[in-house]
């Protein structure tokens, strides 16, 4: 059975880490900054053996990095020259600044972003079917990591890390920065109180993202900052033009509700 080291343990880490245990086909190991963290896992069953350093990867035939953004860099500059001929890919929200990351360490790397979460974060939320169904992003079709990610229920996404970048802005990034502008908007309005105790699944649903990891959000706005701009222009416009219909009581309004609805539906049929 293949060895894989999982480094850092958070949700993703640990849910992963999880869903491969229960293959039955991989000795999982790992690895976090945080000994209470370690702890935790081992007592947990989650690894097999853990550090809190990254001395676990030479045990290991296959690394997966599971860290946030702001981490990514400085481990993978501690990775190099100590993880030759071993399959190395990682699990971050962007992928260009990520991948260039590992080439000036000289780590080759094949880069990966599973399609999924959760807004609780940390391995108290660790959960072995999250990445059942989910789309995972590689930047390269090789074996080993292909093989691991088919193993725990997700489909592998082949594609360059900058289209990556640019898709992911619209489909992921745009969606937290939508949430947050709008808990905001709201928040900072003096009758907040009031509305608060009147909110309901639509503040719910559209609140839900905001919910996530500050962290996590600050690294993928540092990585992906252009497109998210690019991405937030073309919302802005948007925006505008059902202003301008709003305000003028125009009844092709509802020609753009009508248009959104039947995009929101093909998509659901299509990945049901």
């Amino acid at each position: 059975m293949a060895t894989v080291a999982v480094i850092g343990l958070g949700l993703m880490g640990s849910s992963f880490a999880l869903a491969l245990k229960e293959t039955g086909n991989h000795v999982v190991v790992g690895s976090d900054r945080d000994p209470r963290v370690v702890q935790k896992a081992l007592d947990r069953g989650i690894v097999s053996s853990a550090a809190s350093d990254m001395s676990i990867v030479e045990i290991a035939d296959v690394v997966v990095l599971a860290l946030p953004i702001r981490a990514m860099r400085e481990t993978l500059n501690g990775l190099r020259g100590r993880i030759a001929g071993k399959a190395v890919t990682d699990m971050a929200s962007t992928k260009a600044r990520v991948m260039q990351w590992a080439k000036a360490a000289e780590v080759t790397m094949v880069g990966g972003h599973p399609m999924c979460g959760k807004e609780s974060s940390g391995i108290d939320a660790a959960d072995a079917t999250l990445f059942e169904g989910a789309a995972w992003v590689l930047t390269a079709d090789y074996g080993a990591v292909t093989k691991l990610v088919e193993s725990v229920g997700a489909h592998p996404v082949f594609m360059n890390a900058e289209t990556h970048d640019r898709l992911v802005a619209g489909v992921s990034h745009a969606a937290f920065l939508l949430s947050i502008g709008y808990v905001l908007a709201l928040s900072h309005q003096g009758d907040w109180l009031e509305a608060s105790k009147v909110a309901s699944s639509g503040f719910r649903d559209m609140s839900r993202l905001a919910a996530g990891d500050p962290e996590l959000y600050a690294g993928i706005a540092e990585t992906n900052r252009e497109n998210m701009v690019a991405m937030l222009d073309v919302i802005s416009a948007e925006l505008a033009r059902l202003r301008r219909h709003l305000e003028a009581d125009d009844p092709r309004l509802v020609e753009l509700f009508e248009e959104a609805r039947s995009v929101r539906e093909r998509w659901a049929r299509d990945n049901a």
